[in-house]
């Protein structure tokens, strides 16, 4: 392929997938800056990919495969600070935007704080699910396992999710 054809190919590949890399990288890391260059990371690393001319069958899940792998070695290098704790100090930075509502973004800082406190595994899965839309194929192919093995982690992790939004149920007499 020639240079200007890998150009446009990265171009296009960045178009559709750049917003949704940076937004797993964010959730993951909790850190605009990090997720910032974790994002440039990503894209730095699928560019050299394509010039070294190697065949890739899905752009998406590649990129997506990069991004979890390096939000792991930078679990590995730093402990996180919590969502919970960023937002008590008062560092809205993370989940801003103009045309959401006060009320909605609470909620949503609620639902990624306790995804956040969630089991490692558990955790990639809603996010890539929820956050990123992902179907259970290609999130299976992002963390090298089954379709099927995924969709019951997703089962499991939505149920576990959920109750820890239900009340605990309470006899009566």
């Amino acid at each position: 392929m020639n240079q200007e054809a890998l150009k446009a190919e990265f171009a296009e590949s960045f178009a559709l997938y750049g917003d949704a890399i940076f937004r797993f990288c964010i959730v993951k890391v909790t850190n605009r800056e990090q997720a910032e260059d974790m994002t440039q990371e990503v894209f730095m690393r699928y560019w050299q990919y394509l010039r070294d001319g190697k065949e890739m069958t899905n752009t998406r899940s590649f990129l997506y495969t990069i991004a979890n792998n390096l939000a792991k070695d930078w679990y590995k290098k730093k402990k996180s600070t919590s969502l919970d704790d960023r937002l008590e100090a008062g560092d809205e930075s993370v989940l801003r935007s103009d045309d959401t509502s006060q009320e909605l973004l609470a909620e949503y800082a609620r639902v990624l704080d306790v995804i956040a406190d969630m089991e490692e595994g558990d955790r990639t899965v809603l996010l890539l699910k929820y956050v990123d839309g992902l179907p259970p194929r290609d999130i299976a192919e992002i963390l090298g396992e089954t379709a099927n093995a995924i969709s019951v982690r997703i089962n499991r992790a939505e149920t576990r999710l959920q109750g820890k939004f239900e009340p605990p149920h309470h006899e009566t007499k």
